[in-house]
């Protein structure tokens, strides 16, 4: 027996000392000098891991960990109210007999009640990039103002380069807040291991921490550009066990480069036995980057929240920005997006060419677009003056949107005729002020009147998007109206039909703005507004009585033009991500909407699929609309190709992905058996019918933006996105004329950053003068034979939504939230 018992204990001893205990404590460095000293207050309750284990400090803030096969670090699970500086982790080590971590307290950062706010970045890929502390500057700023906890990045920082440069440029000293970053795919290098020399600069790829009332809990990408060392079981079993120490009515958010899941259901596991299922764990939001698209989404009880670049313009042309977020005592999550670049700007879009328009009431309308990138505007308000004498001062404007404040202005009769000057004024929340000023002559017995003639029922007018108006405006235009709807307006140009004008809002932080709103063409009255279930990013469409919009979720609805109630809506079969940003269009009674296999035509007055594309498939986010020409509809899928489809069955009848054609922003133009598109650095006539290139003309500029070439009986003209506007001749496809625009307020062509000129809207050409609006927040009317700028105004928000025009006006939008009612001056 004695013998027996010899056994077990040799055999058992050198199992137990395969591994070895990892011990530490963990302290409130209280002198700062990175060891702990007699007297500093020890932690209890800390969370502890080795990678798989998860143990919680003892009253005397010390711990012990088993160790395991592939640990490589003790970290800790840093607690609400405390900060380390990038040193949440140690690595193992035979020389570290004791792993003590101390840490500093977070001040002011947290409110009371556990509610507090974070910053969320994605994807910068700065291995190639200069001029980085601009936007990283933005951060700081915003940071060193704004109550923030912390800032997230989630991955994507970008191979060797963009690793090493990174932590220099962001880290927790030098933004004065705790900074953590997760792994992406490009971000998984040559090494060892695919993680190796990012957790040599940024430590464990998974790790969880504490602010407010909230448990947060960062995980890996699962695979990338160099295969992990670590793999799902390891994330599984360790997140397994930190949870197993989270009390589940906690709320919990999680970090990652993807999404895991596009159901309601989050369930993290590696077999039908072992998983944890994070609904259970009251998970209230997923955080990821990886598509470079700003979408959030309800899925279920949890909020899928991605955020694109906030350095440049996104995939799919998305806003470069990045993203506040919000958490309440429960740890609901509201989110804003803030847009990077752009220093005290304030523009007063009422008034413009020394003119103002009346409103029904007599009044004047004030309309004042102002923003800062490292600040939200705190208060705008306005000064009258006439004669040098302030009539009114400081008046205040109620805030609209992110970007607009309005009012009205009440001047006596005695100011006719005469030069008024108004003021306006921002004061951001760090203290910071910015002014304008603008005048006009008062002449309220001058009519501004809108007439409308022929309707425009999709982008361009008609689904060959021929940008031609039939009705000619001359110039100058003046501001008959403006409205603003009180929700950002992207690329959804606007449409006529019966009077009334409609365009539609995107909603990117879920706050009930997404839709399709009618306003009156004649004075601007909003009359209805439909809410859709996501934002509608791109063009709408009017058939049959029917306004057709499609969210960015996928739906496609169908809406009564005259009472704004839902005829029909369908969902669409496409993927669950990216967000769908392409347009529609219609012609003839079938809508045309969808992406990828999702793709299809619908009986517009009934909703009934006539057929659905089976010939390519769904690419990244696609910025364009399909164009109806020949019998062919003509569409494209982001980093895949152009594709042809038989507009009456749907057979794919030919595609290119050759010349560039696979960047897909912009959409084309047919006339006649032609078709005319630009992508990448050119422009390319093709044949409808069979796809052959006909002609090439190689730009040497990047024309990746969606600006769709108006095509006339002597040019070319097309938008850039650092070039103006180009236009070229029609026969011999050589530059004729440039006209150059200012930086982009908002970055949104493909890995463009400041400060690039971008125009991605299309020209429309009415009479003898084109006009066209731009990224810098101005909306120009261009002589089309010279090229000489004749008219414009400026609104202070960039202008991404073509023109539509109608009798004796023209009709545009701004991000800020601004319709816009221009005409022809009637005496």
């Amino acid at each position: 027996m004695k013998k027996l018992i010899l056994i077990l204990i040799s055999t058992i001893l050198p199992l137990a000392s395969i591994f070895a205990i990892h011990m530490g404590r963990v302290y409130v460095d209280a002198n700062k000098n990175g060891v702990y000293d007699k007297g500093e207050k020890l932690l209890k309750n800390v969370m502890v891991s080795d990678g798989l284990n998860v143990v919680l400090t003892a009253a005397d803030g010390t711990f012990e960990l088993p160790g395991h096969a592939k640990e490589r670090f003790i970290f800790i699970t840093t607690p609400s109210g405390y900060k380390t500086d990038n040193a949440h982790y140690r690595a193992i080590s035979d020389k570290n007999k004791s792993y003590d971590f101390g840490l500093d307290v977070l001040n002011g950062k947290i409110n009371a009640d556990g509610s507090h706010n974070f910053v969320h970045i994605a994807d910068t890929e700065i291995h190639n990039s200069v001029d980085m502390e601009r936007w990283a500057n933005n951060v700081r700023d915003y940071v060193a103002d704004e109550k923030t906890a912390f800032i997230m990045h989630t991955g994507d920082i970008c191979y060797e380069n963009g690793l090493k440069a990174h932590i220099g440029l962001m880290n927790t000293s030098n933004m004065n807040c705790p900074v953590f970053y997760s792994i992406g795919n490009h971000d998984l290098v040559k090494g060892k291991y695919g993680e190796e020399l990012f957790e040599s600069i940024y430590g464990p790829v998974y790790f969880s921490f504490n602010v407010g009332n909230v448990h947060y809990v960062v995980t890996p990408m699962a695979g990338g550009d160099y295969k992990p060392g670590y793999t799902k079981e390891d994330v599984y079993r360790w997140l397994k066990n930190d949870l197993a120490h989270v009390d589940k009515n906690t709320p919990v958010i999680v970090f990652n480069h993807d999404l895991l899941s596009y159901a309601d259901k989050f369930i993290f596991g590696i077999n039908d036995a072992e998983f944890v299922d994070l609904n259970a764990h009251n998970l209230k939001a997923w955080l990821y980057g990886h598509w470079h698209i700003n979408f959030v989404r309800k899925q279920g009880d949890v909020l899928a929240i991605s955020t694109a670049n906030l350095d440049k313009g996104g995939i799919d042309h998305s806003t470069s920005a990045y993203r506040v977020v919000s958490v309440d005592k429960k740890g609901d999550v509201r989110t804003q997006l803030r847009y990077t670049y752009i220093n005290n700007s304030i523009q007063i879009a009422s008034i413009g060419n020394e003119r103002a328009s009346i409103n029904a009431n007599g009044k004047i309308p004030i309309s004042v677009n102002a923003y800062s990138a490292v600040s939200p505007a705190r208060s705008v308000s306005y000064t009258c003056t006439i004669d040098d004498k302030k009539v009114v001062s400081d008046v205040a404007l109620t805030q609209n949107t992110d970007w607009n404040w309005s009012g009205e202005l009440q001047l006596p009769l005695s100011a006719q005729n005469r030069r008024i000057f108004v003021e306006a004024k921002v004061v951001f929340n760090n203290g910071e002020v910015a002014k304008t000023k603008e005048s006009f002559i008062y002449q309220p017995n001058e009519k501004l009147s809108v007439k409308t003639n022929q309707d425009w029922l999709t982008l361009l007018n008609n689904s060959a998007h021929i940008g031609i108006s039939k009705d000619t405006l001359s110039l100058p235009l003046n501001l008959s109206w403006i409205t603003n709807i009180k929700a950002n307006l992207f690329f959804s140009s606007p449409i006529i039909y019966n009077n009334t004008v409609y365009v539609g809002a995107v909603d990117e932080d879920l706050r009930g703005e997404g839709g399709v709103y009618a306003l009156e063409a004649t004075t601007g009255k909003l009359l209805w507004k439909y809410n859709t279930r996501n934002s509608v990013k791109n063009s709408i469409a009017c058939d049959n009585g029917n306004i057709f919009a499609q969210d960015a979720e996928g739906y496609l609805y169908a809406i009564d033009a005259n009472s704004g109630k839902l005829s029909w809506e369908k969902k669409l079969g496409i993927n669950g991500l990216p967000a769908l940003v392409d347009g529609l269009t219609a012609d003839n009674g079938t809508v045309y909407a969808g992406t990828g296999k999702g793709f299809a035509a619908y009986n517009a007055k009934t909703g009934n699929e006539i057929w659905k594309n089976e010939g390519w498939g769904q690419g990244e986010g696609t910025t364009s609309t399909p164009t109806v020409g020949s019998d062919v509809v003509v569409s494209g899928s982001q980093w895949r190709g152009l594709y042809g489809n038989d507009a009456k069955t749907g057979k794919l009848l030919w595609q290119h992905a050759n010349y560039g054609l696979s960047s897909r922003g912009a959409s084309p133009a047919i006339h006649g058996s032609l078709l005319y598109i630009i992508s990448g650095e050119s422009l390319l006539i093709l044949d409808v019918k069979t796809g052959a290139v006909v002609s090439r003309k190689e730009l040497k500029v990047s024309v990746d933006v969606t600006s769709t070439p108006l095509v006339t009986d002597k040019l070319i003209v097309f938008g850039s996105v650092d070039n103006g506007l180009i236009a070229l001749d029609r026969e011999t496809l050589e530059q004729k004329w440039n006209v150059p625009t200012l930086p982009a307020l908002i970055y949104t062509a493909p890995y463009t950053r400041f400060p690039v000129t971008t125009i991605e809207t299309s020209p429309v050409l009415a009479g003898s003068t084109i006009f066209f609006g731009a990224s810098d927040g101005i909306l120009y009317g261009v002589n089309a034979n010279s090229g000489k700028v004749e008219w414009k105004q400026a609104t202070g928000a960039p202008i991404f939504s073509t023109v539509a025009i109608s009798g004796n006006s023209l009709f545009v939008t701004d991000f800020g939230g601004n319709v816009y009612g221009f005409s022809s001056l009637v005496k």
